[in-house]
């Protein structure tokens, strides 16, 4: 029972791996998300500015679901392990309050850096891309108040570009809830439910984080990479040569999944230098 657990772990672990699945059926949903997300674009005829503004609310959005799939990850955790049979009932209450008041902790100070770190670039892009009705500041009146910063964003954005959540959310599936989803299944499969809380947390031998620990950084690699997008939009512009073209490309190398074609090329070359 233990091997086939195992095995079905690292066969979920590595999507690329998946047998009877091949590489065509497991990118299609890129592809399409690839489609919506320039037909978007095209049909509305958005201009840079649009663009820019669009990719920083999905920076935004998904940034924010994967901390709290990360945390509703961890909490899971902690509902499996006071459950336990072996878990004593007077030490209960106290490990709910104390795993509580960790979880308000670490929603609240990811808050206040994640969407305060949008908040200050909100007003770079503010005054290079300015939006009809947004404060001059951009978003900079809510740099340390998260509740307040989701307010204007659904005034000011939520509207003109809420539609392209859509395939970015199709395209990043795999990451948003992998924390949540994966934690559920590793708990629910495991048969000894300290060393899979273990797994789960600390990562396996030969792994230096756990997912959880590395889903936490998730956010702040997608902010990286579509800032990067971010700032060739505005080099373009600059430049003038913002055509429909550039961005149908850029679009591309954004929603290709190029993890299905990697990690193949990795597990090849891992065999070939372990024979």
């Amino acid at each position: 029972m233990k091997t086939s657990n195992m095995e079905s772990n690292l066969v979920d672990s590595n999507p690329a791996k998946v047998p009877g699945k091949p590489i065509i059926r497991r990118i299609l949903p890129d592809i399409f998300a690839f489609g919506v997300g320039l037909s978007v674009a095209y049909f509305l005829k958005w201009e840079t500015g649009d663009l820019v503004w669009s990719l920083w609310l999905c920076s935004l959005v998904l940034g924010y679901l994967t901390i709290l799939s990360t945390i509703g990850g961890a909490a899971y955790i902690g509902l499996h392990v006071i459950r336990h049979k072996d878990f004593k009932k007077e030490q209960r209450i106290p490990a709910i309050l104390i795993g509580g008041g960790i979880g308000l902790f670490f929603l609240g100070f990811f808050s206040v850096h994640f969407c305060g770190f949008h908040a200050g670039h909100s007003v770079f892009l503010r005054h290079f891309f300015p939006i009809q009705g947004m404060p001059e500041d951009g978003f900079g009146r809510a740099f340390m108040n998260p509740p307040l910063l989701w307010v204007m964003v659904f005034k000011h954005l939520m509207k003109p570009y809420g539609l392209f959540l859509i395939p970015a959310i199709i395209a990043e599936r795999n990451h948003v809830f992998k924390t949540l989803i994966k934690t559920v299944r590793n708990v629910q499969e495991g048969d000894s439910p300290d060393l899979r809380i273990k797994d789960v947390i600390g990562g396996k031998k030969g792994k230096k984080k756990g997912f959880i620990g590395n889903a936490m950084g998730r956010p702040y690699i997608n902010v990286v990479r579509m800032h990067l997008l971010i700032f060739f939009f505005a080099i373009c512009h600059a430049l003038k040569v913002d055509s429909f073209i550039i961005y149908a490309v850029v679009y591309f190398v954004y929603f290709f999944p190029w993890s299905v074609i990697k990690k193949p090329m990795i597990s090849k070359k891992t065999a070939e230098n372990n024979s």
